[in-house]
């Protein structure tokens, strides 16, 4: 049976175990106790995964054991595509996974996956926390019958290969890089001079190893969760695209909890993000000592080098189809004179 048969059976599986939506709403309905399946395409060791389980101890704790979140992480459930699909026909509380993967729905996140659109963790933090952003975002998600839940960082894409050393982005001629669905991240590998490969995230590592794939963009932490790094031997470090997990929620099922319910969940999905981006920075330490240990070589570019890549990179914005009132409102929200940074946004 293939993996994806797998997945889809699994999925298949809880609907005829009555884990949908009528269950769902009739619990909550009656006896106000509320069991919420979270599926999630990255790997149990992941970091986000562990904002994951400590959303799950923040529900359970703030609702006195009376919500109850089961984590299904590593694709067990499906894809990011095929889960955030369920979820937006009720056929899954909540779907993670990277917002790339969600333009198959809609593109209310690729405003924030701009190549280059931020210059540092900090400036990204308070675009994802501001409420003119959020706003913005949400108002396109309303169409298509989403909520934005929670935001957990994957941090910033760099340039990794499974053998030749990049520098510049004309390195990157005749080399297949995998990339998500989304128009932006394939667009800024074309920008680059690669060669885009949509492969969905439970299967990169075997397009890797059977060399499908030359290599892909990805920060340490996603790399080594997924065994990539026992690949990937050449890593350039670019910070040139800031990409998230977002846990997505069908507006009628988030509906459908009492108020009590969604307080709760909102309260925890807030605490859970402030958790994880404690942790990121440590999480992302030990990915590139374990990358490091497996003989991987990183590279930093020279600043004529990285103003190279930047130049590419940002020379996309104008046919990415993203509406310029709206890059310019992420661009104001990320640079906006803000408190020194804590501890939780410092800069990268």
């Amino acid at each position: 049976m293939s993996s994806t048969f797998a997945r889809r059976a699994a999925l298949a599986a809880l609907a005829t175990a009555g884990a949908l939506v009528g269950g769902l709403f009739a619990t909550a309905a009656s006896a106000q106790e509320i069991t919420i399946k979270y599926a999630n395409v990255m790997a149990p060791a992941h970091d986000t995964s562990k904002g994951v389980d400590k959303f799950a101890e923040l529900v359970a704790k703030k609702s006195n054991g009376r919500i109850k979140v089961q984590h299904f992480p590593g694709g067990q459930l499906g894809s990011d595509k095929e889960t955030y699909e369920a979820a937006q026909q009720g056929l899954l509380q909540i779907a993670g996974g990277s917002y790339a993967n969600l333009v198959t729905i809609t593109r209310a996140f690729e405003v924030l996956h701009l190549p280059y659109i931020f210059d540092s963790r900090s400036e990204a933090h308070r675009a994802l926390d501001s409420a003119k952003v959020r706003e913005a975002i949400n108002k396109e998600l309303d169409q298509v019958g989403l909520r934005w839940l929670m935001t957990f960082e994957f941090g910033f894409r760099d340039i990794n290969t499974t053998s030749k050393k990049v520098l510049e982005p004309g390195d990157l001629g005749g080399l297949k890089i995998r990339v998500s669905r989304s128009p932006t991240e394939v667009g800024g590998v074309k920008a680059f001079g690669g060669t885009p490969v949509t492969v969905d995230w439970p299967e990169v590592y075997n397009a890797l190893r059977f060399k499908v794939v030359d290599g892909e963009a990805q920060p340490f932490g996603t790399m080594v969760s997924a065994k990539h790094h026992e690949i990937i031997k050449e890593h350039l470090e670019l910070d040139w695209q800031y990409y998230g997990f977002v846990g997505m929620i069908s507006t009628k099922q988030w509906n459908a909890y009492p108020q009590w319910a969604r307080k709760v969940i909102e309260e925890a999905a807030t605490e859970a993000e402030q958790y994880h981006r404690r942790i990121w920075a440590e999480e992302d330490e030990k990915a590139k000592a374990a990358y490091l240990k497996a003989g991987g070589q990183i590279t930093v570019p020279t600043p004529a080098q990285r103003a190279l890549w930047v130049k590419a990179g940002q020379g996309m914005w104008g046919s990415s189809g993203i509406d310029k009132s709206l890059i310019d409102l992420v661009r104001a929200e990320a640079t906006a004179t803000a408190p020194a940074a804590s501890a939780t946004t410092a800069a990268k």
